[in-house]
């Protein structure tokens, strides 16, 4: 069945709507405990009060991780609080609701961006990113790309998910008492999450990627 451009990604933006608000998870970095990283909780937070209107609520919650917001306009050079500003102003549910979910989308680059900063030498805090990055992923993001994958005959969320496995190897393992050691792989870890970057832009072709990073 064709459906056209605009109806297909207005049917997504629904569907990230109901997903995030009934969709299951964990979370236990950075010192949170289940879903409660903040970009979680103020993502589902806006998505509430935003259909009630309530934009006071709304703007309230967003100023609350305007410390997120920008350390990707730093990182990545893309500006995210301006339309965040502008929707709100308007009162466009969902134009706030599509910059909310770039946000996501630039939030687990940044936890690439780190660890790869690092070179993957920490391994502890390498491990702790990469799960929030799959966090954000699976919470957010992944029942609209199951939607997208449903509309387009496409596979796109397993390859996402087997990507993070793949991740997860190539940040090496500390072994048991120093023994049975794996070096991590960061040429490996750049190629794979790259992988995972260019599906989400094809899901979410209004994402702005941003600056791209040599390591």
């Amino acid at each position: 069945m064709f459906i056209p451009l605009k109806q297909k990604y207005s049917i997504i933006i629904t569907f990230l709507i109901l997903v995030v608000v009934i969709c299951p998870g964990s979370s236990f970095g950075y010192g949170y405990k289940r879903n409660e990283d903040p970009l979680i909780t103020v993502f589902k937070s806006v998505i509430f009060y935003g259909k009630k209107d309530d934009w006071t609520r709304v703007e309230s919650d967003i100023n609350t991780i305007s410390d997120r917001i920008d350390d990707v306009r730093n990182i990545f050079e893309v500006d995210l609080k301006s339309k965040l500003d502008a929707g709100i102003s308007q009162h466009n549910f969902q134009e706030v609701i599509k910059v909310m979910a770039n946000l996501v989308f630039l939030a687990i680059r940044e936890k690439y961006y780190w660890n790869l900063t690092e070179g993957l030498q920490v391994f502890a805090r390498a491990k702790v990113r990469l799960r929030l990055a799959e966090e954000y992923y699976t919470l957010l993001l992944a029942g609209n790309v199951r939607r997208y994958d449903k509309l387009n005959d496409t596979k796109f969320h397993d390859e996402v998910f087997n990507k993070f496995l793949e991740a997860r190897k190539a940040l090496g393992s500390l072994g048991f008492l120093g023994a049975g050691d794996v070096s991590p792989r960061p040429d490996e870890f750049l190629i794979i999450t790259k992988e995972i970057e260019q599906k989400l832009l094809i899901v979410f072709p209004y994402f702005e990627n941003g600056k791209e990073i040599t390591y």
